[in-house]
């Protein structure tokens, strides 16, 4: 991102992007099966990076699944 500061999204922001439950975010978090980052004592997510992790993820996996809660 060039002259700008990275927005990077709470748990409720990223579960709305994916379309996913938050509670399904915070038993990602909890499996460390997102990449994320503590912001004092909230969870912050790099939006490009979470797309990243998880298309790295499906290119491994069989049929490239993404298990929910």
């Amino acid at each position: 991102m060039s002259g700008a500061q990275k927005k990077f999204l709470n748990s409720q922001e990223l579960a709305l992007r994916l379309g996913v439950s938050i509670s399904t975010i915070y038993f990602w978090v909890s499996q460390n099966k997102v990449p994320y980052f503590k912001m004092g004592k909230h969870n912050r997510f790099d939006y490009e990076e979470v797309l990243a992790h998880f298309k790295n993820k499906t290119l491994k996996s069989d049929g490239g699944r993404i298990e929910k809660h």
